[in-house]
């Protein structure tokens, strides 16, 4: 089943009424591009049109559908536009006959979706991948993939039987549902397992999304048969195309990051890894002043920097920092002033009490900006001297 009729299905089925579904494809169009276009008019009609045409003949409904509104001076359908334009305005139909859109759009979800967490299924998601990895390659654009897995889950099952664990898996369902973006996709891959997929998203980005649906699941609390416990996921990260240029194997790094952050004791989300580090990382021990951003009364506090390489820095801190926290750490090199770097927190693992490793990569984007920004406001301060 074509993943993208599945979605404008979805949108037929979830939609309150039709201007909320022009807008529901809209978003849909959005992610997908003009392939859109065809299936819009497969799914609502029995037409198969060219990709171009399908687009050209789907603005000039909008329009008409606004006309005839106009015209009659109240509302008219989104399929009463569409009947009105294919016979009357291009007479393309001659013989249209009525069904419900939405008792079609229902058996196609059916066989997209898991029945038990409402995400969608393998199927989809195989065919879905696919798609989106043609789409970033199309608009070169980055994806990232996150691969989730409950942890323990077995236990769930042996304790407290499958139906308790029916209810878990479909509560962290609703959970990573909440979580992710309009643009994202979120399906059941199997058993306890997860998949997101999220597109036009680097590794660092899928990492801070990663850790938001980690840490919600942790604080929530589970009662089966007035017992009540906590559950924890471990999740794995890859991207195209940095990491794969296959769906086959952006799965397969995905998931091998995954049991890494299950061997460095669950609970955790790590991105995938080359054996060969990208860049030359020496030892570097110096007193560093680092400042979170974002906040205008936050206090520059003191770190013991342990490596560094062109692409961010290690350092120990005695308080952890949220991982995606935007900070500014002020490093000094070879005695002489101090390096202003900005980065983001990528990296936080407790080693000992009050002992944190904190990892962040470079934004040179950010203090490229950061650098324009001061450059700027000496100018203004020189041109009124």
């Amino acid at each position: 089943m074509n993943s993208i009729q599945a979605a404008i299905s979805e949108c037929c089925v979830s939609a309150q009424d039709d201007n909320d579904l022009v807008k529901r494809i809209e978003r849909v169009i959005q992610v997908n591009d003009d392939a859109v276009y065809p299936v819009i008019f497969s799914t609502l009609t029995s037409l198969e049109l060219r990709s171009d045409v399908a687009k050209r003949y789907w603005n000039d409904i909008l329009v008409h559908r606004q006309k005839l509104t106009t015209a009659l001076g109240r509302e008219v359908c989104l399929v009463t536009a569409i009947c009105d334009f294919l016979c009357s305005e291009i007479r393309l139909l001659k013989n249209p006959k009525i069904i419900d859109s939405k008792a079609f759009a229902k058996v196609v979800i059916e066989s997209t979706h898991d029945s038990l967490t409402g995400l969608f299924n393998r199927t989809y998601l195989d065919e879905a991948l696919d798609q989106q990895i043609s789409s970033a390659d199309r608009q070169n654009s980055n994806l990232s993939l996150l691969f989730i897995d409950i942890d323990d889950f077995k236990e769930i099952n042996d304790t407290f039987g499958h139906q308790a664990g029916d209810m878990v898996l479909s509560s962290i369902a609703d959970t990573i549902q909440g979580e992710t973006r309009g643009s994202d996709i979120a399906a059941r891959y199997g058993g306890e397992e997860f998949v997101v997929i999220m597109p036009h998203t680097d590794s660092i980005s899928a990492l801070v999304l990663a850790e938001r649906i980690r840490l919600k699941i942790a604080k929530q609390e589970h009662v089966i048969g007035g017992k009540p416990f906590a559950l924890t996921v471990s999740g794995g990260i890859a991207s195209y195309p940095v990491h794969a240029q296959t769906a086959k194997d952006l799965l397969n790094l995905a998931d091998s990051s995954l049991y890494r952050a299950k061997g460095a004791g669950k609970n955790k989300i790590t991105l995938f890894k080359e054996d060969k580090r990208r860049f030359l990382r020496i030892k570097f021990s110096r007193k560093l002043k680092i400042k979170e951003l974002g906040f205008n009364d936050s206090q520059a506090f003191s770190a013991l920097s342990k490596d560094i390489c062109i692409g961010g820095v290690l350092f120990e801190n005695p308080e952890p920092l949220a991982i995606g926290a935007k900070i500014q750490v002020s490093v000094p090199i070879n005695g002489k002033d101090p390096v202003l770097l900005i980065g983001t927190v990528v990296r936080l693992e407790a080693y000992a009490k009050d002992c944190y490793d904190i990892g962040m990569t470079l934004s040179f984007k950010e203090m490229e900006r950061t650098a324009k920004d001061e450059i700027s406001k000496f100018l203004v301060q020189q041109s009124k001297q």
